[in-house]
């Protein structure tokens, strides 16, 4: 939750809020260690109506997964990487952040802070929907200056997971270039990247600042 308010994915509530949602922290033991992540419950109704009660999710967006790995599977060289905190960097319009409070507090000592949650947050019917929406709308306006990116873009993502490939290490060095100048156009950072071509899998760049869907 530090984070969250150290990047500014939340920040103290500046106005009442209309929705506050109920939240818990979940343990995931992993052979890379042991993290702590938050769940937001927007179905919570607390008697009433929840949140997500009155939400549209949206049409569906996403790629079928088998087509995907249909695909993946017709290249010889595999690429694969996953977007970093994809809906934590996608800001929600400021009038709508009265629907997304929390309560918190790092200490028990602390007296409890009413915050707002200022990007789409995971557990809210929608969220999905804004989400892949605003990556194809990045793959739209910034699609032309990386050809090569934005036509994998359309069938090859599902949800934050690239999976693709290519024909050569030479096609698959430019897709793995374009991808990450494509997103970073939108404020994303894309990692975790994986091929059966070792000499792809060097560090890749540094994220730009948030991408802003507000406007």
């Amino acid at each position: 939750m530090t984070e969250y308010e150290q990047l500014g994915h939340m920040s103290v509530a500046s106005t009442p809020a209309r929705y506050v949602i109920p939240h818990h922290g979940v343990w995931q033991v992993k052979p890379q260690g042991t993290k702590l992540r938050v769940v937001f419950d927007a179905s919570n109704s607390a008697g009433a109506v929840s949140l997500n009660d009155v939400l549209m999710s949206g049409p569906k967006l996403q790629q079928d997964l088998s087509d995907i790995l249909i695909r993946f599977r017709s290249y010889p060289i595999a690429l694969t990487g996953d977007l970093v905190k994809m809906y934590r960097q996608i800001l929600v319009c400021p009038e709508d952040r009265k629907l997304q409070h929390i309560f918190w507090r790092a200490d028990p000592s602390q007296p409890v802070v009413e915050y707002q949650l200022n990007t789409v947050t995971y557990g809210i019917n929608t969220s999905t929907y804004q989400a892949i929406r605003t990556v194809q709308q990045l793959r739209q306006d910034e699609g032309p200056c990386f050809p090569l990116a934005a036509a994998r873009l359309a069938n090859s993502i599902y949800v934050d997971d690239f999976v693709s490939g290519a024909n050569s290490v030479e096609e698959a060095r430019l897709l793995k270039t374009q991808l990450i100048g494509l997103f970073e156009r939108g404020g994303f950072e894309i990692s975790k990247w994986s091929s059966n071509a070792t000499e792809l899998l060097s560090p890749g760049r540094s994220a730009a600042p948030l991408f802003d869907t507000t406007g």
